[in-house]
């Protein structure tokens, strides 16, 4: 994902450290530093021999009526001329965008076009586009995103793609093609060498794709004299005819034509210039490089290196500071060297001339090319073009210079959707300088991240850490906290979370003592390193230290402006709460969470994970199951892109929990026995792994086994351990069991945490206030039943009252509605909900009595008669009784029809 405002998020495969520290601050949406942005998405222009083409502006001017035009021919035909001239006087708005071979990213291909897009005005406060903090890796939301976007455009808008053969990723392909089939205002203009590789079949059919090819490209005689005019020569009609038929039209030729017949004070003709033209590099080099002064020809040469260039790029590469005079008067005098832009800041080089100019460099300056190339890294970097600065370093292959500036500045982009791009890069290293300097050895590790050989990963860390360890602690520290934040991302992602503690321990250890010079790096870290331990401390049950964390986290991360460290602090904050503290804080964290990241487009982020989970808790406690499925549903998307082994888990416990509210807890059983299965050896999340028994649990009541339920929690902890929510289920077990002074023991005991515990609070007033009715202390019972009726209406909290609903709470509630009018109106509610969820209540003339109901569930069941005693603590008799009665009341003779009558009728 490409992320703004100092941050780079997640991407990849398994990446789950949420920011990369030290990133320059842009515009929020767009992909990189303004300097790049500004060259990819300038329309090119060109001041020298301007030629009006009048017949291909009209030509242009009805291709955009299509929703496609493709401009297509080879280099030197005038493609980006033609288009940026003729969209020099569009009325609408044009948003222009240069690709390169570094662009064959879905995410980074549609960051570029949404910020060409905006940086053409055509993107309203209101579009779903103008917050959108980065593209999502979601494909499918990715695509929602960008159409949603596209057709809410104001105003008909042209967007030019030039340069769309670099294009070769087939993603890339398919999104595009996706695109084309949904109406928008956008009319793409698609400048390429050769045929498009997308699927415009169906368009052409339909007659909706424009062409331009190198035919109409062609110059005609008149505008051939025009463009020979431009270079101060007037030839005659046969001449001009002959120059056209030497060239075939070709504009790059009749520049070159021109060129030549400008020399020499003007003594050559057309009959000069050879028929079959010779290679045109031997042309640019005779009539563009050759004859130049010596201070322009090597400054052709030595710029060449480089795709764009400005004066100060063009200064640091030649050592010199006329960069700008030469730029610029190569843009009068050559028809090849092309300003981006209005201004005269960022050229380019004609591929053609580019192409030339490398070779010749090589040919007459090749010990220079090294220096070359560090030169124009040392640039890069300094104006933080990471790619472009490892690119040109590998190109130097001065690998002590590749590891050091890996260390330093480029290792934090595996962590960024550049991270393909970057790997390319240190696959060129060779493998035996990959063990040779502590720096180097950087890029192999990076590699294994990349491959996901996440085991691999600590014995290389701890190995460079030694290494460095002699180093100066301005240099050591910050590489050492870099290498620390690889370490916690892949102890995160195989779900060590004991390890994850020590790492983020060690980093802020670290930090709080380091002379860092990058102060927002420093904090950034930081933030990063406290979502981490306070994630990782949650998950292995010290809840008041990991609040803390989470909650330093997050306006740490907001404050070191990088959200999504403080999106994912809230999320697990949000979770926390709803696992162990208030259900309505909960709510609120997790919609905060969520509401900022679907505003930045972040919505299917490893980020946005905890706080779609919370959320989807939050509305199983409130009842509201079909609220609980959509925000699942997300939750899942988004762990799918970045799986972990503790989402994984709260995944699984979600998804067990709404099926069983669902009244399916055969297949509850069945997802708790899948989070059990198929985990790594390293995966450690003790309150994870405590919350799913708890869910085990309440599975075994909700079927009738208090016996199992409390022979589950006893094998897990021992009860003076337990809290408040396994004190409440074990007050449940015991009541079913008709241990009524055991149920209040536990209903009595003192919490175990400072955290509210709301939806235990509630389940143990329910329990409390039935074992009190038990006992006959009506009064009790009703004003505990009104305590939790009053927490659970502050709370939003509804699920534990259909859970543990029957007709003696139906009967409380009656109770409590007559004696305490506060509570009138939420009593009628929830017993609304507990019959609504219940289904039809039984016939109390003629139905079946409460006990047995309860012997009605276990009939589905394998057990037989003797074991449902055993379970309900009667003796075999009674039950052989209450099954002769059920077999009467439901007109069955036998057990399974008994089970057909019982579901066709809706009480089972």
């Amino acid at each position: 994902m490409v992320a703004v405002d100092g941050g780079v998020a997640t991407s990849g495969q398994g990446a789950a450290v949420e920011t990369v520290p030290g990133a320059v601050a842009v515009p929020r949406g767009y992909p990189g530093p303004l300097a790049s942005l500004l060259a990819k998405t300038a329309r090119p222009l060109l001041i020298r021999g301007g030629v009006d083409r009048q017949r291909l502006f009209d030509l242009l001017d009805k291709a955009v009526l299509n929703p496609v035009t493709v401009v297509r021919a080879g280099a030197g035909w005038g493609k980006t001329v033609l288009v940026s001239a003729w969209a020099q006087t569009r009325p609408g708005p044009v948003a222009w965008l240069s690709l390169d071979r570094h662009d064959n990213d879905p995410q980074i291909f549609w960051a570029y076009v949404v910020a060409a897009l905006r940086s053409a005005g055509a993107v309203t406060s209101e579009n779903p586009l103008a917050e959108m903090g980065s593209v999502p890796r979601d494909e499918r939301e990715r695509g929602l995103r960008i159409a949603a976007g596209l057709s809410r455009l104001p105003v008909r808008t042209v967007l030019v793609i030039d340069d769309f053969h670099e294009i070769d990723d087939r993603q890339v392909l398919d999104e595009v093609d996706d695109l084309l089939r949904h109406p928008s205002a956008v009319r793409l203009v698609l400048i390429s060498r050769t045929e498009p590789p997308l699927a415009l079949h169906r368009l052409r059919a339909a007659d909706q794709v424009a062409e331009i090819r190198a035919d109409d490209l062609a110059f005609t005689g008149d505008e051939a004299a025009a463009l020979v005019g431009g270079h101060g020569l007037t030839l005659g009609p046969d001449e001009v005819t002959l120059l056209v038929k030497l060239t075939d039209g070709w504009a790059a030729g009749l520049q070159l034509g021109a060129g030549f017949l400008a020399g020499d004070q003007g003594a050559r003709s057309v009959a000069d210039f050879v028929g079959n033209i010779r290679a045109v590099e031997g042309y640019l080099h005779d009539e563009v490089l050759a004859g130049r002064p010596p201070r322009q020809r090597r400054f052709l040469l030595e710029t060449s290196i480089c795709e764009h260039l400005c004066a100060d790029l063009a200064n640091a590469i030649t050592s010199a500071s006329d960069g700008q005079r030469m730029l610029e008067e190569l843009e009068r005098d050559s028809g090849f060297v092309v300003r981006l832009g209005p201004t005269p800041h960022w050229f380019r080089y004609h591929h053609l001339l580019r192409d030339m100019l490398g070779h010749r460099l090589n040919l007459e300056m090749p010990a220079d090319v090294p220096e070359l190339h560090r030169r124009a890294a040392r640039w890069y970097v300094d104006n933080n073009l990471l790619v472009e600065a490892l690119t040109h370093a590998v190109q130097a292959r001065d690998w002590a210079y590749t590891g050091r500036l890996v260390m330093t500045r480029v290792a934090p982009l595996i962590l960024s959707t550049q991270r393909a791009a970057l790997v390319r890069i240190l696959q060129q290293v060779p493998r035996e300088q990959l063990t040779s300097t502590p720096e180097l050895m950087m890029c192999d590790v990076l590699q294994i991240f990349e491959a996901g050989e996440y085991d691999a990963i600590p014995a290389r860390v701890a190995r460079i850490r030694e290494l460095l360890r002699d180093r100066p602690d301005v240099t050591r520290d910050p590489a050492e906290v870099l290498l620390l934040t690889l370490q916690a991302a892949a102890d995160r992602i195989v779900g060590d979370m004991p390890a994850l503690v020590a790492v983020a321990n060690e980093m802020l250890t670290l930090l709080a003592g380091s002379p860092f010079h990058d102060g927002a790096a420093f904090a950034q870290y930081r933030a990063i390193a406290r979502n981490a331990r306070g994630m990782a401390l949650m998950w292995t049950g010290r809840l008041d230290a990991a609040a803390r964390d989470l909650r330093e986290a997050s306006g740490a991360a907001m404050a070191a402006g990088v959200e999504l460290p403080g999106i994912s602090a809230v999320g697990h904050l949000a979770l926390l709460e709803v696992m162990h503290g208030s259900v309505r804080a909960a709510a609120e964290l997790a919609g905060s969470a969520r509401d900022l990241a679907e505003r930045r487009a972040w919505g299917y982020t490893l980020q946005a994970v905890a706080a779609h989970f919370a959320q989807a808790l939050v509305h199983i406690e409130g009842n509201d199951l079909a609220a609980a499925e959509e925000a699942l549903r997300r939750g899942r998307r988004a762990h799918e892109g970045d799986p972990e082994p503790a989402q994984r888990l709260v995944m699984l416990g979600v998804r067990a929990r709404l099926a069983l509210a669902h009244g399916q807890p055969a297949r509850a059983r069945s997802l708790l026995a899948e989070a059990r299965r198929d985990r790594g050896a390293r995966v450690c999340v003790p309150l994870l792994d405590q919350w799913l028994m708890l869910l085990d649990a309440e599975i075994d009541l909700a079927v009738g086994r208090p016996a199992r339920a409390e022979q589950r929690y006893a094998e897990f902890l021992p009860t003076e351990a337990v809290g408040l929510a396994h004190r409440a289920g074990l007050a449940r077990a015991a009541l079913a069991r008709r241990d009524l002074r055991r149920a209040e023991e536990l209903l009595i005991a003192d919490p175990t945490t400072t955290l509210p515990e709301t939806v235990a609070t509630v389940e143990a007033g329910i329990v409390g206030a039935l074992v009190a009715d038990e006992r006959g202390h009506t009064t009790r019972a009703v004003d505990l039943l009104a305590d939790a009726v009053g927490l659970a209406t502050r709370e939003g909290i509804r699920r534990p009252f259909i859970t543990m609903s029957g007709s003696r709470l139906v009967d409380l509630f009656d109770r409590l509605r007559l004696l305490d009018p506060d509570h009138a109106s939420l009593a009628a509610d929830i017993i609304n909900e507990v019959r609504t969820a219940n289904g039809p209540a039984p016939d109390t003339s003629g139905g079946l009595t409460e006990r047995e109901a309860q012997v009605l569930r276990y009939l589905p069941t394998m057990l037989t008669a003797a074991e449902i005693a055993a379970e309900l603590s009667v003796s075999v008799n009674t039950v052989k009784a209450h099954l002769r009665s059920i077999y009467r009341k439901l007109g069955a003779e036998r057990r399974s029809e008994a089970v057909a009558n019982a579901r066709d009728l809706g009480i089972l």
